[in-house]
């Protein structure tokens, strides 16, 4: 059975909750590792006040038999603690008066109000909220633990902020990515990141936000995952699709595509054989050919766009008034770079098991494990 999940919730709402189907039964599941990526997307330099009121855990009320999976629904709930602020909101009717209809460029809150007609901003700054994404983070987090014990790791850091650059490294080298964890910034080079956290500083100065780019490594994905028989099988098609419906992000792109001369002789990867083992001279495809995983670490890069809740203002509308204004200010972070490498570790989680299982139908995590290895070992001899 293929994975899906439904989420649902308002930012400032009771709580964030997410049904999760497919899930083979028998998979022990580590709670305090998902709530440690919940932990982990809530870190980083640039972060908003409400990091300080949010402390997310997250509660299962179905498809565990202690911390074991049944092959049924799990149901992940998420509870907001700024609810409490905001319970007079959603328990009763908004006045006319209270009504927002200023709008901020960028933000979803034009285009909803004129796409759902509630006639308050309000109804689309709840759902459009990056909030949504602690949710998502939750559902990811079970599958990149059930990936790591079958032997797929997925790792990130930042790779650019406004003008800095941070270095390339081997995502995979432990001692290096221990470096990536404890940098506020996930950032390699300490010169790099004391210039990212002041460009931050000066944003907030002055009002303004900023964006940047993330770097999501994928490391032992075995050739022949997804598929070049159909558009929508494709597996750079489908964690496209899957990045890009993240909040925030504006562009995606696989390997070395933008950074290298788009010359055939220099671009693709040379193939050989050593030993009687298949290696690649490079991977500047991104470990993706014709839609179908190579068995090459699968590389990734997103753009995320500054955050359009702008403290300084930009020119708006209000909607209810017909009127030219400045646009109004909502509590946010001054960069979301960070927090989106986390975000989209567990983004591309689910949909790197859910093509897993596509290829390994399994009803039970160890009949998955022992196709897994088992085929893995075919790869060795043909």
């Amino acid at each position: 059975m293929p994975l899906r999940f439904l989420d649902g919730g308002e930012s400032h709402g009771k709580a964030l909750i997410a049904v999760l189907e497919g899930i083979p039964s028998n998979y022990e599941v580590d709670i305090d590792y998902i709530d440690n990526e919940l932990k982990r997307r809530q870190q980083g330099y640039g972060r908003g006040a409400r990091m300080k009121i949010e402390k997310d855990r997250v509660d299962v009320w179905s498809g565990l038999r202690g911390n074991k999976t049944t092959g049924n629904p799990i149901t992940f709930i998420i509870k907001n603690k700024d609810y409490e602020n905001w319970r007079e909101y959603f328990e009763n009717d908004v006045k006319p008066e209270d009504r927002i209809g200023v709008a901020r460029p960028g933000h979803g809150d034009l285009v909803g109000f004129h796409k759902y007609k509630t006639g308050d901003i309000r109804d689309s700054i709840e759902r459009t909220s990056a909030r949504e994404t602690a949710i998502r983070c939750a559902v990811g987090a079970l599958c990149k633990q059930m990936l790591l014990d079958i032997g797929i790791d997925i790792r990130s850091k930042i790779y650019s902020l406004g003008e800095f650059y941070d270095q390339s490294i081997d995502l995979f080298n432990d001692e290096d990515y221990d470096i990536i964890e404890e940098s506020s910034m996930r950032c390699y080079n300490k010169h790099i990141e004391d210039g990212m956290k002041s460009t931050i500083d000066m944003c907030k100065e002055e009002g303004d936000t900023i964006g940047g780019r993330v770097y999501i490594g994928i490391k032992g994905v075995p050739i022949g995952v997804g598929s070049y028989s159909n558009w929508d099988r494709k597996l750079d098609g489908i964690l496209s699709m899957a990045i890009m419906s993240v909040q925030a992000v504006k562009a995606v792109s696989f390997g070395k595509v933008l950074d290298l001369p788009l010359i055939g002789s220099i671009y693709n990867d040379e193939a050989y054989f050593e030993d009687g083992m298949l290696k690649r001279a490079s991977n500047n495809c991104g470990g993706i050919e014709a839609g179908i995983s190579n068995g090459e670490n699968i590389e990734i890069y997103a753009v995320i766009k500054p955050i359009p809740s702008v403290k300084k203002g930009l020119n708006s509308v209000d909607l209810i008034k017909k009127q030219n204004v400045t646009s109004r200010y909502e509590r946010s972070d001054i960069s979301a770079v960070v927090p989106a490498c986390i975000v989209l570790e567990n983004v591309c989680a689910f949909h790197i098991l859910d093509e897993i299982l596509k290829k390994f139908p399994s009803d039970d995590f160890n009949e998955l494990k022992e196709s897994i290895e088992r085929y893995r070992s075919e790869l060795l001899k043909y």
